[in-house]
């Protein structure tokens, strides 16, 4: 399925990867993960720094945490 065809539903929100983490500063699930695996960010620091998600009211600190633990694990190994 192109990426590009899905309708934004709530029923596949949660497998989008252009699905909004950062509202603030509309930054994507796809550009946090790649900033996490592509350019080992290690940080909240680092991810507001790199790519501005976070930087804006803070609501999304916990899903950014929960991304970080996720996939700087990969990037360990």
């Amino acid at each position: 399925v192109h990426v590009m065809s899905l309708v934004c539903t709530p029923e596949n929100c949660d497998t989008c990867p252009g699905k909004i983490v950062c509202r603030c500063l509309q930054v994507t699930e796809e550009e946090i993960v790649n900033l996490i695996t592509r350019f080992k960010v290690q940080s909240i620091r680092d991810i507001r720094e790199h790519g501005g998600a976070g930087d804006g009211c803070t609501c999304c600190h916990t899903a950014l945490q929960e991304y970080l633990q996720r996939y700087a694990l990969a990037v360990v190994d």
